[in-house]
Protein backbone atom coordinates (compact mmCIF):
# COMPACT_ATOMS: atom_id res chain seq x y z
CA UNK A 1 0.00 0.00 0.00
CA UNK A 2 2.77 2.40 0.98
CA UNK A 3 4.75 1.56 -2.16
CA UNK A 4 1.65 2.18 -4.29
CA UNK A 5 1.14 5.61 -2.74
CA UNK A 6 4.79 6.52 -3.30
CA UNK A 7 4.60 5.35 -6.92
CA UNK A 8 1.41 7.39 -7.41
CA UNK A 9 3.04 10.47 -5.89
CA UNK A 10 6.08 10.07 -8.16
CA UNK A 11 3.78 9.72 -11.17
CA UNK A 12 1.92 12.91 -10.21
CA UNK A 13 5.16 14.86 -9.74
CA UNK A 14 6.57 13.63 -13.06
CA UNK A 15 3.32 14.50 -14.85
CA UNK A 16 3.44 18.00 -13.38
CA UNK A 17 7.05 18.45 -14.48
CA UNK A 18 6.30 17.20 -17.99
CA UNK A 19 2.94 18.88 -18.64
CA UNK A 20 3.10 22.12 -16.62
CA UNK A 21 5.21 24.06 -19.17
CA UNK A 22 2.89 23.02 -22.00
CA UNK A 23 -0.24 23.96 -20.04
CA UNK A 24 1.32 27.30 -19.05
CA UNK A 25 2.21 28.01 -22.69
CA UNK A 26 -1.32 27.11 -23.89
CA UNK A 27 -2.99 29.30 -21.26
CA UNK A 28 -0.66 32.22 -22.04
CA UNK A 29 -1.36 31.87 -25.78
CA UNK A 30 -5.12 31.74 -25.24
CA UNK A 31 -5.09 34.85 -23.07
CA UNK A 32 -3.37 36.76 -25.87
CA UNK A 33 -5.84 35.96 -28.66
CA UNK A 34 -7.03 39.14 -30.33
CA UNK A 35 -10.61 39.94 -31.32
CA UNK A 36 -12.23 37.05 -29.43
CA UNK A 37 -15.83 37.40 -28.30
CA UNK A 38 -18.95 35.61 -27.25
CA UNK A 39 -21.69 36.72 -29.63
CA UNK A 40 -24.66 37.26 -27.34
CA UNK A 41 -28.28 37.76 -28.29
CA UNK A 42 -29.64 40.95 -26.72
CA UNK A 43 -33.08 39.53 -25.95
CA UNK A 44 -31.99 36.30 -24.27
CA UNK A 45 -28.45 36.91 -22.99
CA UNK A 46 -27.51 33.62 -24.66
CA UNK A 47 -24.64 33.06 -27.08
CA UNK A 48 -23.93 31.51 -30.46
CA UNK A 49 -22.38 28.06 -29.99
CA UNK A 50 -21.59 24.91 -31.93
CA UNK A 51 -24.05 22.23 -30.73
CA UNK A 52 -22.48 20.06 -28.02
CA UNK A 53 -19.11 21.64 -28.92
CA UNK A 54 -19.00 19.18 -31.80
CA UNK A 55 -16.05 19.26 -34.16
CA UNK A 56 -17.66 17.70 -37.23
CA UNK A 57 -18.60 19.68 -40.32
CA UNK A 58 -22.38 19.88 -40.46
CA UNK A 59 -22.84 20.33 -36.70
CA UNK A 60 -25.65 22.81 -36.20
CA UNK A 61 -25.16 26.27 -34.71
CA UNK A 62 -27.36 26.97 -31.71
CA UNK A 63 -28.15 29.38 -28.88
CA UNK A 64 -26.69 28.53 -25.44
CA UNK A 65 -26.21 30.01 -21.97
CA UNK A 66 -23.29 32.41 -21.67
CA UNK A 67 -20.02 30.88 -20.41
CA UNK A 68 -16.37 31.79 -20.80
CA UNK A 69 -15.69 28.66 -22.87
CA UNK A 70 -13.74 28.24 -26.10
CA UNK A 71 -16.76 26.64 -27.81
CA UNK A 72 -18.74 29.86 -27.25
CA UNK A 73 -15.89 32.17 -28.24
CA UNK A 74 -15.43 33.43 -31.80
CA UNK A 75 -12.39 35.15 -33.25
CA UNK A 76 -13.46 37.93 -35.62
CA UNK A 77 -11.10 37.90 -38.60
CA UNK A 78 -11.63 41.14 -40.50
CA UNK A 79 -11.90 40.79 -44.27
CA UNK A 80 -12.89 44.39 -45.05
CA UNK A 81 -14.87 47.17 -43.36
CA UNK A 82 -17.33 45.52 -40.96
CA UNK A 83 -17.13 42.14 -42.77
CA UNK A 84 -15.68 39.19 -40.89
CA UNK A 85 -14.93 35.51 -40.97
CA UNK A 86 -15.84 34.02 -37.57
CA UNK A 87 -13.51 31.31 -36.24
CA UNK A 88 -14.60 29.24 -33.25
CA UNK A 89 -11.71 28.95 -30.78
CA UNK A 90 -12.55 25.38 -29.80
CA UNK A 91 -13.21 23.79 -33.19
CA UNK A 92 -11.12 26.19 -35.29
CA UNK A 93 -14.01 26.22 -37.79
CA UNK A 94 -16.68 28.69 -38.85
CA UNK A 95 -20.36 28.57 -39.77
CA UNK A 96 -22.42 29.14 -42.89
CA UNK A 97 -25.97 28.45 -44.14
CA UNK A 98 -26.75 24.72 -44.33
CA UNK A 99 -28.40 25.20 -47.75
CA UNK A 100 -28.56 27.97 -50.35
CA UNK A 101 -29.35 31.15 -48.38
CA UNK A 102 -33.06 31.89 -48.04
CA UNK A 103 -35.35 32.79 -45.14
CA UNK A 104 -35.51 30.04 -42.51
CA UNK A 105 -32.28 28.26 -43.42
CA UNK A 106 -30.31 26.91 -40.44
CA UNK A 107 -26.60 27.39 -39.90
CA UNK A 108 -24.00 24.68 -39.61
CA UNK A 109 -20.31 24.43 -38.88
CA UNK A 110 -17.82 24.11 -41.74
CA UNK A 111 -14.07 24.26 -42.30
CA UNK A 112 -12.74 27.80 -42.69
CA UNK A 113 -12.40 29.36 -46.11
CA UNK A 114 -14.52 27.06 -48.20
CA UNK A 115 -17.25 29.53 -49.17
CA UNK A 116 -18.18 33.20 -49.45
CA UNK A 117 -21.25 32.23 -47.38
CA UNK A 118 -18.89 32.33 -44.37
CA UNK A 119 -18.59 36.13 -44.49
CA UNK A 120 -20.64 38.19 -42.06
CA UNK A 121 -21.30 41.91 -41.84
CA UNK A 122 -21.68 43.53 -38.42
CA UNK A 123 -24.07 46.45 -38.75
CA UNK A 124 -23.78 48.78 -35.79
CA UNK A 125 -26.97 49.59 -33.89
CA UNK A 126 -27.64 51.72 -30.80
CA UNK A 127 -26.16 50.72 -27.42
CA UNK A 128 -23.15 48.82 -28.81
CA UNK A 129 -25.32 46.18 -30.46
CA UNK A 130 -25.22 44.76 -33.97
CA UNK A 131 -27.28 43.15 -36.65
CA UNK A 132 -25.25 40.34 -38.23
CA UNK A 133 -25.98 39.93 -41.94
CA UNK A 134 -24.75 37.31 -44.36
CA UNK A 135 -22.52 39.31 -46.71
CA UNK A 136 -24.10 40.27 -50.02
CA UNK A 137 -27.57 39.27 -48.84
CA UNK A 138 -30.49 40.70 -46.90
CA UNK A 139 -30.54 37.78 -44.44
CA UNK A 140 -29.67 38.22 -40.76
CA UNK A 141 -28.79 35.90 -37.88
CA UNK A 142 -32.05 35.30 -36.03
CA UNK A 143 -32.88 33.24 -32.96
CA UNK A 144 -35.88 30.90 -33.11
CA UNK A 145 -36.44 30.55 -29.35
CA UNK A 146 -34.97 31.60 -26.01
CA UNK A 147 -34.28 27.95 -25.12
CA UNK A 148 -30.81 26.38 -24.97
CA UNK A 149 -29.95 24.40 -28.10
CA UNK A 150 -32.49 26.27 -30.23
CA UNK A 151 -31.57 26.91 -33.85
CA UNK A 152 -30.18 30.14 -35.20
CA UNK A 153 -31.50 30.80 -38.69
CA UNK A 154 -31.34 33.38 -41.46
CA UNK A 155 -34.27 35.77 -41.84
CA UNK A 156 -34.97 39.13 -43.50
CA UNK A 157 -34.52 42.18 -41.29
CA UNK A 158 -36.99 42.51 -38.41
CA UNK A 159 -37.34 45.18 -35.78
CA UNK A 160 -36.71 42.68 -32.99
CA UNK A 161 -34.16 41.68 -30.37
CA UNK A 162 -34.23 38.25 -32.03
CA UNK A 163 -31.71 39.74 -34.48
CA UNK A 164 -29.73 42.02 -32.17
CA UNK A 165 -26.37 40.87 -30.89
CA UNK A 166 -23.63 42.23 -28.66
CA UNK A 167 -19.99 41.26 -28.46
CA UNK A 168 -18.72 40.10 -25.06
CA UNK A 169 -14.91 40.19 -24.96
CA UNK A 170 -13.46 36.98 -23.59
CA UNK A 171 -10.29 34.89 -23.61
CA UNK A 172 -11.24 31.46 -22.27
CA UNK A 173 -8.67 28.90 -21.23
CA UNK A 174 -11.07 25.93 -21.39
Amino acid sequence: MKATLIALLILIVLSAIIFAPRIYKDVKKKRNYANTYAIQNVGTGKDIRVHNAGNDNGTKIILYNHNNWECITWQLIELEDNAYLLKNLYTQKTFEPSAPPEPGVNLWQQTLGGSHFQYWEFIKQPNETYLIRLKDSELYLTITSDENNSDIILMPKQDSNNQRWKLIRQNPII
